[in-house]
């Protein structure tokens, strides 16, 4: 017993004849900050519209996306589950009943050779190793952080999903506005087209002109026919983000209450909580993990193996108490000389840690670019929304006039028709800038990997 002692004590003086001294990461992840605050996970109600918020939570349930997502947590899962068995006593049953000829002419002289006997087998194996070295540990805390990683995964899998569907109806919405604008204008080109046409008869005004109008008629008849077809297609896109056909996007309404609002303000100095980046960096940290299993492997393994059971020849003596075996020791491996196989695995594994790193770090890069972008067109929206409304006020007052000259009997009908036409133009003008600005506040929230807490307050978006 002194003996085996004194050979663990030198077990880790012998395994310096394989050692991993000057092999490290050359690699490191960069910091970033994280908001204050935890990220909503619905987002979407943010904007107060129902029907959106209705879409997001079916395409959430049904997206084939989501579910492979979520098939690829609990796959990690089991291989944690796995590793985490390494650190238990593994306990196993065997039996076996051989019926064999022994040779005539082997090793056993008659009357056992050539003699046709029963051999029969049962014993409870145990099995343990100790862990002393931390592998087993490291193992399942890579594992662990794999799984965590997955989760994240299934995170981000919701996010792009929430705001692509937004993103696709927000453009629906902006175009079933344009659409109904262009309507309107639709009508005033045709009861333009009419007065000329009546002018023209009464030799006031020349065929150029009745030309002119008819040509913005039919122009307006196509600017219609294009926003509905596009708008036809997008409904087919958000159908399919739904894991639905087409048919389903149909039933999608243009909004009949009031605007979507917008978040009142961006917090932009954060991106600690994007679950893209929190699934790097838990890839990282199992990829640490798994330099530590590597590092584990050049100290000495000790397994400590025993069974209890019976054996006989011939069935029938199976249970006798003289068919007792039994077995008890410890097994123990050391590491002196591979070849280079250790260091190699080592440099291997750090190598994978420092691509993750560096994956982590083009992330970090990446998701800084998106927040910069994002409030710039943000901002760039917002301050081209302020001068369009100038602009449209300033229409509007003009057909006020025009309306109030007509109505006083100095101007005609044709001149207040001829003011309608630039508003026309602005409020799609306007439809435009508004669609730009939810699109940022997406892109804002997309870059961020959600709504930060209760940051976001709510106005409306006209």
């Amino acid at each position: 017993m002194r003996r085996l002692k004194t050979l663990i004590f030198l077990l880790p003086l012998l395994a310096g004849c394989a050692g991993h001294s000057g092999i490290h990461a050359g690699s490191k992840p960069v910091a970033v900050k994280a908001p204050e605050l935890p990220l909503r996970e619905n987002w979407w109600n943010l904007f107060g519209d129902d029907q959106l918020d209705g879409l997001i939570r079916e395409a959430l349930a049904s997206s084939p996306d989501i579910r492979v997502a979520r098939a690829r947590i609990r796959r990690a899962g089991a291989a944690a589950g796995i590793a985490r068995s390494a650190q238990f006593v593994q306990i196993a049953a065997d039996a076996s009943a051989v019926r064999e000829r022994i040779s005539g002419t082997g090793y056993f002289p008659p009357p056992l050779g050539g003699s046709t006997l029963n051999f029969a087998q049962a014993t409870l194996g145990f099995d343990y190793e100790f862990d002393w070295w931390g592998k087993n540990r490291e193992a399942l805390k890579a594992a662990i952080s794999e799984t965590n990683a997955a989760i994240e995964e299934e995170r981000e899998a919701r996010l792009v999903l929430g705001t692509a569907i937004a993103g696709e109806y927000f453009r629906l919405q902006s175009d079933f506005e344009k659409i109904a604008t262009l309507k309107k204008s639709l009508r005033q080109r045709r009861r333009m087209h009419e007065l000329v046409s009546l002018r023209e008869a009464k030799g006031l005004e020349s065929d150029f002109r009745v030309k002119q109008y008819e040509g913005e008629e039919a122009r307006a008849k196509l600017a219609v026919t294009e926003l509905e077809e596009e708008s036809r297609l997008i409904r087919a896109q958000i159908a399919a983000l739904l894991g639905k056909p087409p048919e389903a996007g149909e039933k999608i309404e243009p909004r009949r209450d009031v605007p979507p609002v917008l978040p009142a303000s961006i917090p932009a100095d954060g991106i600690g909580l994007r679950p893209d980046i929190l699934a790097q960096k838990l890839r990282l940290e199992a990829s640490r993990h798994r330099v530590a299993v590597a590092k584990a492997e050049f100290y000495p393994n000790i397994d400590l193996s025993a069974f209890v059971g019976t054996q006989s020849i011939g069935f029938g003596n199976l249970l006798k108490g003289g068919s007792q075996i039994n077995s008890f020791g410890p097994a123990i491996h050391l590491p002196i000389f591979g070849g280079g196989q250790l260091r190699s695995n080592l440099r291997e594994k750090y190598a994978e840690y420092d691509i993750e790193v560096e994956q982590y770090n083009g992330m970090v890069i990446g998701a800084m670019r998106d927040v910069h972008a994002a409030k710039v067109s943000l901002d760039s929206a917002s301050a081209e929304i302020a001068e369009q409304r100038k602009a449209l006020s300033a229409l509007k007052n003009a057909h006020r006039i025009a309306v109030a000259r007509f109505q006083a009997g100095v101007g005609d009908e044709l001149s207040v028709l001829e003011t309608e036409s630039p508003i026309h133009v602005e409020q799609n003008v306007g439809a435009d800038l508004e669609e730009k600005r939810f699109q940022a506040v997406l892109s804002m929230i997309r870059s961020l990997g959600g709504a930060p807490g209760n940051q976001f307050g709510v106005k409306n978006g006209r």
